[in-house]
């Protein structure tokens, strides 16, 4: 496990406490206060209030039940830290949005890292050529061509699934025009015709026999 500079909530006595807990180890990144149940979440440190920083925990004190509370379970720098999970520990890495706020190769990196053969990489990120993807602090902009054509995301990852949920402005449109021009041409060519876009990728790494899963 690489050396990271990170806080454990007060729920948990030590990283392994927290291992131990989740025998699937999913993580969440820049998961805020809600996160899925059975989920790690990991949030940055920055931005956060001195007061609720979590402090390492007494080691005799119990751990709690995967998924029993939600919010952050490790704060770190997720734009620098090493995540402090072993690699190739992790079934799933999540994000969503995240991305666009975030420094990519060092993410990919990451997640890459901790996810065993085949892992599942699911990103969900606001689409650029809309104004939830244009929103004032995202640092990067994301559609599916990004993913397609960045060097550390396909060298890493395998993109199994593109799914895209529908801007509440094109489902306003007529329908008779909606049908009349295709929803892939729209999207791309058009503004506020998708709102988000969800990716399904696998990790791309050696498995035990050797082989390139």
């Amino acid at each position: 496990m690489p050396d990271s500079s990170f806080t454990l909530d007060p729920r948990w006595p030590s990283i392994q406490a927290l291992i131990d807990a989740h025998p699937e180890l999913r993580l969440d990144l820049g998961c805020g206060q809600v996160k899925p149940a059975g989920y790690v979440g990991l949030d940055n440190l920055i931005g956060v209030p001195p007061d609720q920083i979590a402090h390492a925990p007494s080691p005799g004190d119990a751990a709690p039940a995967a998924g029993a509370l939600e919010g952050p379970d490790v704060y770190l720098d997720l734009n620098q830290e090493p995540f402090p999970f072993p690699a190739g520990s992790c079934a799933e890495v999540r994000a969503r949005h995240f991305l666009e706020h975030s420094v990519l190769d060092h993410i990919f990196a990451e997640a890459w890292r901790v996810l065993r053969p085949g892992g599942l990489f699911v990103i969900v990120v606001p689409y650029a050529n809309s104004a939830w993807g244009m929103y004032p602090g995202h640092s990067i902009f994301l559609t599916e061509r990004f993913f397609a054509e960045s060097e550390p995301f396909v060298s890493r990852f395998a993109i199994e699934r593109t799914t895209y949920r529908q801007d509440e402005a094109w489902e306003a449109w007529p329908r008779l025009l909606r049908r009349l021009i295709p929803y892939d041409w729209a999207r791309t060519h058009l503004f506020n015709v998708c709102k988000e876009m969800r990716i399904e990728a696998r990790a791309r790494k050696p498995s035990e026999d050797g082989a390139w899963r």
